[in-house]
């Protein structure tokens, strides 16, 4: 995996922007923005965020923040996170062979009601469509979803497991709105997703729901996200609480290092 050529990452986030708003990646405002790390390295700026998600969980089931629990807008918090990071990487990745290192994003602070990424650098690095699964587990997973799972667990006693299925179906969403999108990449997705499912962090955490099918087509979650928690809500479409499972005999691919 080498360094990309300069202008490689603007050019790429500037393609798939066209995809929907969870893959877009705009130029970060001057001032408005903070480092990814300060999620997990800021405890007050963490609290803030996720009281901020509670706030809005409240006010879309038409209750008090109180009534929602702490331990629900911690997880949507985090698949949030999980979905605004991973759309954007696998769509570069696979389009493009492109991916944004760490330290070229940050979190815009400009009123969004949840975590939106930002370009605050043009480091990158290159992944042919073998490689994406490494790739994506290095500098993403990695890199930023394990400290900041880390950090929200310690801030809310909500479960890693649960936390990472998030993560889980956060990717499976990802991967099923890039092969929709683009055809072309449905087989790579739908491979990309097998490797990263078929090692920790997200091993046993979801896999297709349909024999034969891939994770870029049909996608089932082990855990549940706690959505239905809130007044008013139900199910989402993975939901293990559906009662189903990955379909058997779904064992993934192997994960290369």
């Amino acid at each position: 995996m080498d360094g990309a050529e300069p202008g490689a990452l603007r050019r790429a986030l500037d393609d798939i922007a066209r995809i929907n708003p969870f893959f877009e990646v705009p130029d970060a405002p001057a001032g408005r923005v903070r480092p990814l790390a300060d999620l997990w390295r800021d405890p007050a700026h963490l609290e803030a965020r996720v009281a901020e998600a509670r706030a809005r969980l409240a006010a879309g089931a038409r209750i008090a923040p109180e009534r929602v629990e702490a331990r629900v807008a911690a997880s949507l918090f985090f698949q949030g996170a999980a979905a605004r990071l991973l759309s954007p990487a696998v769509a570069s990745l696979l389009c493009h062979g492109v991916l944004a290192d760490p330290e070229s994003l940050g979190w815009r602070t400009d009123g969004f009601g949840s975590p939106a990424p930002a370009r605050i650098g043009d480091r990158a690095h290159t992944a042919g469509p073998d490689g994406a699964a490494a790739a994506l587990h290095r500098h993403v997973l990695a890199a930023v979803l394990e400290p900041l799972a880390g950090a929200v667990h310690a801030l809310v006693p909500v479960a890693p497991r649960l936390l990472w299925g998030d993560a889980a179906s956060a990717l499976a969403g990802a991967l099923q709105a890039l092969a929709r999108a683009r055809p072309a990449t449905a087989a790579a997705a739908s491979r990309t997703g097998a490797e990263l499912l078929a090692a920790p962090p997200l091993a046993g955490l979801g896999g297709p729901a349909e024999p034969g099918a891939g994770v870029a087509e049909s996608f089932v979650r082990t855990t549940c996200c706690l959505y239905y928690r809130l007044p008013g809500a139900g199910k989402c479409g993975d939901c293990a609480l559906l009662g189903r499972r990955p379909a058997a005999g779904w064992g993934g691919g192997a994960l290369s290092p």
